[in-house]
Parts: structure tokens; sequence; C-alpha cells
């Protein structure tokens, strides 16, 4: 039917049209993709891998961070002070000192044996003291004045000839009993045992450096001038202290000083053959002659100085006469004297004569050292 007469809306305007083939089809209109701005963030898939290395790594870093402080704990306790540390889990603890001086009622003083588990020792020779004295300082960590004094009481400290210790010795290291021989022929109160005095200190039983307490000594010992051997380097000296510093000034005879974590400061006095200076962990120092032995023996035609880790320093006169045994695994060596110093790998080394066109040394100065710088000096005059 024509619907050319019938009535169409004002502004009414025909749209064209086409037939579409059967094969032909219509273009499919895609959306276009919103801006980078308002695009809706993606969800990223969580990884498990990162979770566990920072585990790992969190881990790692405790075990690290414990162990530097047992080792920091342990270092500290060498220094001065020994003793004053806080105690780990014990934050209510103070430090505790209790000092007391004993004065020996000893006119000569031929052997000296110093057993200290835990503290610093030192010996020295006064011209100004006229009786011999041991001042020994009890450090103890305690949560009160009472409790302190509780445990002053359970270290003992014994200064008495030998013969009158009541405790056991804490030395663990045998010490000889006889007096050393020299070049000068001792008097007859050499090695005699009423001029011998012994210092022994005993801690109550404990579960280490870090136990609650951590109880310490140190121990300082004057003598004078006059109670000495007159007639050379005859004293005999023995001092084992595991755990602290070890300085002697003014002494000469025979010693045999053993450290384990502390330095140890031998000055102003001559070592005799057999002496033996040696340490673990610390620095040692001798500044001093060598006496020559009269019968050089297996005991005693040498001189050892030692440590693991640390440095040493020797000062020797320059005609002493001796052979070197001296090395470092890893560290240098440096000398005053003309040695001819080797490189071995990370270390050095040399064996020979400390003086160059020296006779035959009837003794052997040993240094030696696994990590650390050893230096040799001469003494200046």
């Amino acid at each position: 039917m024509d619907d050319r007469g019938r009535s169409r809306p004002q502004g009414y305007r025909p749209q064209p049209t086409r037939d579409l083939d059967e094969y032909e089809q219509r273009p499919i209109r895609r959306r276009r993709p919103p801006p980078p701005g308002q695009r809706p963030p993606r969800r990223r898939r969580r990884r498990v891998w990162p979770v566990l290395l920072a585990g790992c790594a969190l881990g790692v870093l405790i075990s690290v961070l414990a162990a530097a402080v047992i080792v920091f704990v342990a270092f500290r306790t060498t220094q001065n002070g020994i003793g004053a540390l806080p105690i780990m889990g014990m934050s209510n603890t103070k430090s505790f000192t209790k000092e007391d001086t004993t004065q020996v009622q000893l006119s000569a003083i031929s052997q000296l044996q110093v057993c200290d588990k835990i503290g610093n020792v030192s010996i020295k020779v006064d011209p100004t003291a006229s009786t011999p004295s041991v001042t020994t300082t009890k450090i103890v960590h305690m949560s009160s004045q009472t409790a302190a004094d509780q445990e002053f009481q359970r270290i003992a400290v014994e200064v008495q000839p030998p013969n009158t210790i009541a405790n056991p010795l804490t030395c663990t290291r045998s010490q000889p009993t006889t007096a050393p021989t020299s070049t000068v022929t001792p008097t007859t109160t050499a090695g005699s045992a009423n001029n011998a005095l012994t210092v022994n200190i005993t801690l109550p039983s404990n579960n280490g450096l870090l136990q609650a307490n951590s109880d310490a000594v140190n121990v300082a010992i004057t003598l004078p001038q006059s109670v000495l051997p007159p007639d050379g380097p005859t004293m005999q000296l023995d001092v084992e202290a595991p755990v602290g510093d070890i300085a002697i000034n003014g002494i000469s005879g025979l010693m045999n000083v053993t450290g384990d974590k502390g330095n140890i400061q031998v000055s102003n006095g001559i070592l005799t053959g057999g002496s033996r200076l040696v340490t673990n962990l610390g620095n040692v120092s001798f500044n001093g002659p060598l006496g020559t032995p009269t019968n050089a023996t297996a005991d005693n035609n040498f001189y050892r100085i030692s440590s693991s880790q640390g440095n040493i320093d020797v000062t020797l006169p320059a005609t002493t006469n001796v052979s070197l045994d001296t090395y470092t695994n890893q560290g240098k060596i440096s000398s005053d004297f003309a040695i001819p110093l080797q490189n071995s790998g990370g270390g050095m080394t040399y064996q020979g004569p400390l003086s160059t066109g020296s006779t035959s040394a009837p003794v052997t100065l040993v240094i030696h050292m696994n990590l650390g710088n050893i230096a040799i000096h001469k003494l200046q005059v």
C-alpha cells in the first residue's frame, strides 16, 4: 500500500536504505580502552619466594647479632674494669666492689705464684715501698649491697706461703718447683720454700662468663726492691690469668706467664732461659735483656713469646746474641735488626741469628704469631 498520501511529522527526513547482501556482515564495533590513568589496577599474583627469602635473612641476622653479643661480652671481660659488664637478663643488677690489702711479712721473696681465673694481675717493684703488699679488688654484680656482701664471702682470696694454702690451686698448668739458673750464682735464699709466696683466687661455681653473678678479682702486688734476690735474675715468677690482662714491671728471672683472653706486658726486667710469655687472644709486649743460662739444657735453652691473635712487640739490646725463630701466618714482621725476612703466603718467617755475624748462640728466641703482626726493636740507650 502506498503511503505517499499519509501525513508525516514536520521535519521528517527519509533515511537512505540499502539491501544487505546475504554474505555481507556488519563490522563489529570495539570499545576503546580507557585512558591509562583510568584503568583499574591488575591483581598481581603473590609470590612465595620473596617471603621465604625475607624470613631466612631475618633468621641469619638474628643469629649474627647473638654471636656478636657473645663475642663482645667475652672480649670486654679482658679489658680494664673487668667484671663491670651488665649481665644479660638481669637489668636490675649493678656492679659492687670490695678492696682488701694484705701486708706480707717476708724479708725476701724468691718465688711468686699467682692463680686468678678471671681478673687483671699487676706485679711491680716499687723502690719507695718497705713491705710487700697484695691488694685484691673483688667485683660482683648483684641487685643490692646485702646480696653483694654475701657474694663477697663466697670468693676466697689466699695470700700465703704455698704449704699453707687451704684450697686447691686454680692454676691448670703445672708450675716449676726449682729456681732458675743464670750467669750469676744464686744465693742460698733463692729457691727456698720459706721465701715463696702464693696468691690463689677461688671463685664460686658458675656457668661461665655469662652467669648471673659474673664474679672477678683484680690482683695488684707491690714488691720493695730489698726483698728481691740481690745476686742477679734468679726470681721465679708463675702467673696464670686466663681472662684478664697481666702487667709485670721490674721483675727479673724465670717467668711462666700464661693468659688466654688478655694482654701480657713485661718491662724493665731480665728474662732467663726457659721463660714463657703466652696468650691466646691478646697482645704480648716485652722490653728488656735476655739472660744467658750458665748451662743450656732442653728446659732452658729458649725463650718463648707467642699469641694466636693480636700483636707482639719485643725490644732487645743491640748486643743480644740469640738465634731467632719467628713467623706469623697472617701478618707482617718488622725488625730493627738486619735479618732477611721471607714472605710465606699471607705471612712472614725467619730462622737464624738475630745479629748479623754473631757467633753460635746457645739459646733461641721463639716469637710465634698466628694472626697478627710482630715488631722487633733495638733498645735505645
